[in-house]
């Protein structure tokens, strides 16, 4: 009886046992629920698309510019940092635990170039949810639940006169392996002034990135920087229809710089990697391979592959089928996502943009395109990260915002 008992209480645990099991196979470890989330810089916010396959997929809003009224400080902003370009995270040796890194025109855009200044511009309690901060244009450093830690790397400016340069337009960033942070600033934009620069900061006993040095102050309205391998760093020229390279040795320190223009006093060697054909304005990494996709923003608008080399290799998208593109980079499935600005073909101005995606086949090859989102206001850098690398539930955050086409220029 008791051995007939014992059988029976064993036959009734055992199949609990297995389908606990079984469970926990089926259920996914937390890490297993992380997805790829694509985060795009436009209308001075940072918008993540929770991609799902289907176009327009769910948009919200990660960092938002400014309070819900301007003029008031009744109800604070989530975040409240005006934000553009690319994302970069603090390489591990840098510090900074997790941290990111995003070009930030806070005050310029709220308290300088605003009349009259946002309410928030006279607050001076750092803790307060609306304090903005004294900063020239420059990167702003964010905790992973997008908050702002309120560091800030930037050039030096005295704030009694205009911005110098290296602080015009600040929009990419990447880090080497030794933890210096390379970015580029635009400059003003126009055609022959070529006054963008490559700047490298350097993180200092502090981790604080205090100190700088300038690589190049006369770049055609430089891209957003990418890194290879060997450390070579290539920056697209579209004012002056070229991609250029820059080659190691790159400064150690401000000391390499020691003067008045902290211009480096022996320079990276220079060197054009592609030019003809189109106007580069980005470029990414192909997947597990040495090669290039290379977008054309205008003449013709289109997004290319090269090799390691600058050949071209193959057509991602034809010309003319992307609106203008941008800013791009890729998942970790290979898709390919990139920004668009929608250039008017007549005065070049910008119209309302968006955001799309190329996906390829089993076979390699590239799909037609598909929209993420339109009606975007200037839609600049493209991030695309895994979700765990972040401390916030995107699926909560509020929807961003769907502007009027008037807003944005019209479509």
């Amino acid at each position: 009886m008791s051995v007939n008992s014992q059988g029976l209480v064993k036959a009734s645990v055992l199949p609990l046992v297995g389908l606990v099991w079984l469970m926990g196979l089926l259920v996914p470890h937390p890490a297993a629920r992380a997805f790829d989330v694509v985060l795009s810089a436009q209308g001075e916010y940072l918008d993540a698309y929770l991609v799902n396959g289907n176009a327009f997929p769910p948009r919200v809003v990660f960092i938002d510019p400014d309070p819900p009224d301007p003029n008031s400080l009744a109800a604070p902003p989530r975040v409240g940092r005006h934000v553009n370009g690319k994302l970069c995270f603090f390489p591990k040796r840098a510090g900074h635990r997790g941290q990111f890194i995003l070009a930030d025109d806070t005050y310029r855009e709220a308290c300088v170039d605003r009349h009259p200044p946002q309410a928030r511009c006279s607050v001076t309690r750092r803790r307060s949810p609306f304090f903005v901060g004294k900063d020239a244009d420059g990167w702003a450093v964010f905790r992973k639940t997008g908050k702002w830690t309120h560091l800030h790397i930037h050039t030096a400016w005295d704030f009694t006169g205009p911005q110098p340069q290296g602080n015009i337009d600040p929009q990419g960033c990447v880090f080497d392996a030794k933890g210096r942070f390379f970015g580029n600033d635009v400059g003003s934009g126009k055609i022959g002034e070529n006054d963008g620069s490559l700047l490298v900061f350097f993180p200092g006993h502090d981790k604080r990135y205090k100190t700088y040095c300038f690589l190049d102050k006369k770049l055609a309205s430089p891209g957003m920087p990418v890194m290879d391998d060997a450390g070579n760093i290539y920056v697209a020229e579209p004012a002056a229809g070229k991609v250029t390279k820059f080659s190691p040795p790159y400064p150690s320190s401000a000391r390499d710089c020691a003067n008045a223009d902290h211009l480096v006093t022996t320079p990276p060697t220079k060197s054009v990697f592609l030019q003809g054909g189109i106007i580069p304005v980005s470029m990414v990494r192909v997947p597990k391979t040495d090669h290039w996709y290379i977008d054309g923003v205008l003449a013709p608008a289109i997004i290319n592959e090269y090799d390691a080399n600058g050949a071209f290799v193959r057509n991602i998208v034809p010309a003319n089928v992307p609106k203008n593109p941008l800013g791009m980079d890729v998942g970790s499935d290979g898709t390919l996502y990139y920004s668009e600005l929608n250039l008017d073909p007549m005065t070049f101005d910008t119209r309302c943009g968006s955001v799309s995606m190329v996906r390829f086949d089993a076979a390699g090859q590239p799909q037609p395109p598909q929209t993420l989102g339109k009606n975007l206001l200037f839609p600049d850098g493209i991030t695309v990260e895994d979700s765990s690398r972040f401390a916030v539930d995107f699926s909560t955050l509020p929807p961003s915002p769907n502007f009027d086409p008037s807003m944005c220029g019209g479509e």
